[in-house]
């Protein structure tokens, strides 16, 4: 039986139909997602922005609600915010952090605020990456389980119209939550204290008191010795983001610290006892301090680098003065000291309404 050539024409006709109403780019179902404009003041460093994972503006709103939403942890129990509350600086006023089920973190939970102009996180440094910490965090606070998260989210209509928006696909995937928390944790810039508004006007000590100018001076200098780890003039992030050991603990070998830091990472020794310079920006919110959270106050701190310094094989060379227990500030040059500190303070960026809760 011939095939009549008018339903050959047809067919192929037909064909052609479909494939010419194929939408030849899929993404273009799924509204645009705008480029996100981060704030930094010109005095800062470069921001670190992968180039998988770009600032856009629905990517931070996406990863805003993840880092609210329980929905992440394996019991719906514990979001990233209930370890890092924003009126805190990010950090926890404890100084152990309740995880999934009845345990504690080991470590006090990190501040998160200029996480965008480092490449190393974490007390131990175990990280280079925002995407790798965030990864690292939701497994071991949140118990995280990519296969049972999924479904929820799924459920959700206002996530998966944002996934779309995002990632331009209905396929949630690890990596891209992941991906959307960090952008987000990118954004949380912290540059408003008052030593920043005399800057951008500047002169930084413009708006200081006269006690914060002295205590300026101590910072820099030797007197105090601050300098050297937490950044003089041209560090404004106020820490050198290095691991180094600070005199918390006395021992005679490299195997009687408690916590290994650094070296329990590295795997080397040497980097025993050793733990990453926090930054000074934020101190009136966000103690406890120490990778253990073992003082509970600013003035038990100003304490340790006066009086308290302990020796140890991995010392930190810069520790000059730990022969006589620090630096010796006298009670004036504490105060002084302090209120230099206080001066770090940026209350505007622990009542942001772009990093709050979007639930609320």
């Amino acid at each position: 039986m011939k095939r009549s050539p008018f339903i050959s024409i047809f067919f192929v006709i037909f064909l052609f139909g479909l494939v010419a109403c194929e939408d030849p780019n899929p993404s273009s179902a799924y509204p645009a997602d705008k480029a996100y404009n981060l704030n930094v003041p010109s005095y800062f460093p470069k921001p670190i922005i992968p180039a998988d994972n770009p600032l856009t503006e629905n990517k931070v709103l996406l990863g805003r609600m993840l880092f609210y939403d329980p929905i992440l942890s394996l019991d719906s129990s514990v979001s990233c915010a209930s370890c890092h509350e924003q009126q805190f600086a990010f950090g926890d006023n404890k100084a152990l952090s309740k995880k999934v089920g009845h345990g504690s973190t080991k470590r006090n939970s990190s501040v998160l605020f200029n996480l965008a102009f480092t490449n190393s996180f974490f007390w131990d440094g175990r990280t280079n990456t925002l995407e790798a910490t965030c990864l690292d965090a939701l497994i071991d606070e949140q118990q995280f389980d990519f296969k049972f998260v999924k479904p929820r989210i799924e459920k959700r209509n206002e996530y998966k119209r944002l996934f779309g928006t995002v990632y331009k696909t209905e396929n949630i995937t690890e990596d891209q939550i992941v991906k959307a928390l960090a952008t987000f944790i990118r954004t949380m810039v912290s540059a408003n204290s008052t030593l920043d508004k005399g800057k951008k006007e500047g002169d930084p000590e413009k708006y200081l008191s006269v006690a914060a100018r002295k205590g300026k001076t101590l910072f820099e200098n030797e007197d105090a010795d601050c300098f050297h780890c937490h950044g003089g003039a041209n560090n404004w992030l106020f820490t050198d983001n290095q691991m180094r050991n600070n005199g918390l603990d006395l021992t005679n070998n490299l195997f009687g610290f408690k916590d290994f830091g650094f070296g329990g990472f590295s795997k080397n020794s040497q980097d025993n006892g050793k733990f990453k310079t926090a930054s000074l920006r934020n101190l009136s919110y966000s103690g406890p301090f120490m990778h253990d959270g073992r003082f509970a106050t600013i003035d038990e701190v100003i304490q340790h680098y006066s009086v308290g310094v302990k020796e140890s094989p991995s010392l930190d060379v810069l520790m000059e003065f730990s022969k006589q227990g620090g630096v010796n500030l006298s009670p004036s040059e504490a105060f002084e000291l302090k209120s230099f500190l206080l001066s770090l303070d940026d209350p505007d960026f622990i009542k942001d309404p772009q990093f709050s809760n979007p639930f609320k």
